[in-house]
């Protein structure tokens, strides 16, 4: 492609990223034969009469610290093309940091995620896309004819029967195919295995989450970064998600509870031996591992509160800022002088090099 072009993809600096309405972030680690062919695909895409209204569009390629050349097919591509930027970080993060990376280097009003290994049909965009425009935050692509082996697919189809549990009906957690609002873009902090977990993250921060059918083609070129470990990694995630969602706002909730009824146990155990002992007359060696069960039930169950104690006061500094609640709009007569005074998150800064779009 020549870098003049100015049909979909948006000639410009990074100065200039007002001008930009949609970004399309593709995360990659070891992609060298599939990066630069799903550019073309994604460029003649932006080009076409669906896309006339998220027009200017960006592409944002992150290097996940591949080892097979990526990196230099990026830098090419970078060096190429007007509007494209490739983020190279240092070492290999994982598919979460990576995404994290392109989001938070995305410029556009409206942000779309694919993978970076052609499994994903950029043809799919526009539509994704337009339901943006129905009122939704957040499209997630369902893959309903996945061309993976059943190694992949039935690992992925239990971490999504789980996930449900979570919040929103949606039939494919795992699909990196995903469009979003900025302002949906701007709540998501991502770790570990977090990235298949962002539909239930912006649903429980009150988001409107919906789900298109999309294409899913074979892989070409390259192999599958997905394993076991990985699959045991998204399992831990996923508990810590759904303890996260109902207990972030109020572990004392929780840890005191928890708490509580140790003690009470412990308390119950205890009582029955003070029966024992001074109404029955019985002896207590007998039951002396009784015994110290009741004082380590009392002993954790009083360190289990006071930890919820610290925790929720914890819990109340880091989200002084913070409200439980999402407002979808107001309507009515606006006080006197105050301003609309949008909040954004500022992020830790990654540990990237950029390159293109400058």
């Amino acid at each position: 492609m020549d870098g003049d072009h100015a049909g979909g993809v948006a000639i410009g600096g990074r100065g200039d990223a007002r001008r930009v309405r949609t970004s399309i972030v593709l995360p990659a680690y070891n992609e060298r034969g599939n990066v630069e062919a799903l550019v073309e695909e994604i460029v003649a895409v932006a080009d076409g009469a669906e896309m006339a209204q998220f027009r200017p569009v960006e592409i944002v390629v992150v290097d996940d610290g591949s080892t097979d050349g990526t990196r230099e097919v990026i830098r090419e591509l970078a060096a190429s093309h007007g509007r494209f930027r490739g983020v190279f970080l240092t070492r290999n993060f994982g598919q979460s940091a990576a995404l994290c990376a392109g989001l938070d280097e995305a410029d556009g009003e409206f942000v779309v995620t694919l993978d970076a290994d052609g499994q994903n049909d950029p043809a799919d965009v526009p539509r994704l896309l337009s339901r943006l425009l129905e009122g939704y935050d957040c499209v997630s692509g369902w893959r309903r004819d996945r061309q993976d082996p059943l190694s992949k697919t039935l690992p992925s189809r239990i971490q999504t029967s789980l996930a449900r549990f979570t919040g929103p009906e949606i039939h494919d957690f795992g699909c990196t195919l995903k469009a979003y609002r900025r302002e949906a873009v701007e709540e998501l902090q991502l770790r570990g295995e977090g990235h298949r977990y962002i539909p239930a993250k912006l649903y429980n921060r009150g988001f409107a989450i919906a789900e298109e059918p999309v294409a899913h083609r074979p892989r070409t070129a390259g192999t599958t970064s997905y394993g076991a470990g990985r699959l045991l990694r998204g399992f831990v995630d996923l508990g810590f998600h759904v303890f996260w969602n109902r207990y972030s706002m109020r572990p004392l909730h929780f840890l005191g509870g928890t708490g509580v009824c140790l003690l009470g146990l412990g308390g119950l155990l205890g009582s029955h031996a003070v029966v024992m002992k001074y109404a029955l007359g019985a002896s207590l060696l007998p039951h002396l591992p009784r015994l110290v069960l009741v004082v380590a039930l009392i002993l954790f169950g009083f360190q289990l509160v006071m930890f919820g104690v610290l925790a929720e006061m914890q819990s109340r500094l880091l989200h002084r800022e913070t409200r439980p609640y999402r407002i979808a709009r107001i309507e009515g007569g606006e006080p006197e002088g105050q301003a609309d005074r949008p909040v954004r998150r500022s992020r830790e800064e990654s540990p990237v090099a950029i390159e293109g779009g400058e």
